[in-house]
């Protein structure tokens, strides 16, 4: 209703009914699935490389004071810096192709989910650790088994965030430019300009926004629901 009554306040603003005709033609002829596909792949690949990265780092920042003290401040900034900052160092740097782009959407990832990854750690209650080493694990083996389990549902967190940072990032690349297109966007995004037609555009941003719910509702919810089973925070008479 709201959209609806915005597009009757502005000529420019396509309603409701004419971005679901626009959809309708970009399913028929493919741009739908050719859109979806690549912001799965895209994103997919950058994300998988941004966590491997972050929780590797954070791992190994959380296990060492020295490490927490001197690095930690600077994740804390590089986490606050806006991510249009990046877009045209990147740009110079690695030149206006989807290589540039998928530095930026997984670099901007990484220090989130270190930061979460390293508070996840710290957090670990000692007497944990303590009982982990008094039946023998020690080094990687106490990572592994004492460590990662007790730090999930926090490095879980800090990996949400940094999904969210990294989408945030991938748009921002697009709209700073359409050369610095992954995903076909930062396509629709200059030829609109171009037109000045925004009614692709809107189609667009719908199906970014039912990518960004599926996601959520079919891989972090179901995630965190499962950890909250396994360690019994689950109330049988709440709402999972």
């Amino acid at each position: 209703m709201i959209w609806w009554l915005a597009s009757l306040a502005a000529d420019a603003l396509p309603g409701p009914g004419v971005t679901a005709a626009a959809l309708a033609d970009m399913a028929a002829d493919g741009r739908l699935v050719s859109i979806v596909w690549r912001l799965a792949a895209f994103m997919g690949a950058c994300f998988a490389i941004a966590v491997v990265l972050g929780v590797a780092g954070g791992l190994a920042i959380g296990m060492s004071r020295a490490g927490d003290r001197g690095l930690s401040p600077y994740l804390a900034a590089l986490q606050g810096m806006p991510t249009s900052m990046w877009i045209p160092v990147a740009a110079i740097v690695l030149g206006t192709d989807v290589w540039s782009l998928g530095a930026v959407v997984t670099l901007g990832a990484v220090p989130a989910i270190m930061l979460g990854t390293r508070t996840a750690v710290r957090n670990v209650p000692p007497l944990l650790l303590r009982a982990g080493r008094t039946l023998g694990e020690s080094g990687t083996s106490l990572v592994k088994r004492v460590v990662l389990p007790a730090a999930l549902p926090g490095i879980m967190t800090g990996v949400e965030l940094g999904w969210s940072i990294a989408f945030r990032c991938l748009v921002a690349g697009e709209i700073f430019s359409g050369a610095l297109s992954g995903t076909g966007i930062g396509t629709v995004i200059s030829r609109s300009r171009q037109t000045g037609d925004l009614t692709e555009m809107m189609a667009t941003i719908i199906i970014v926004l039912a990518f960004t719910v599926l996601i959520d509702r079919l891989v972090f919810s179901r995630v965190q629901s499962r950890l909250r089973t396994r360690r019994g925070l689950v109330d049988a008479g709440l709402p999972h």
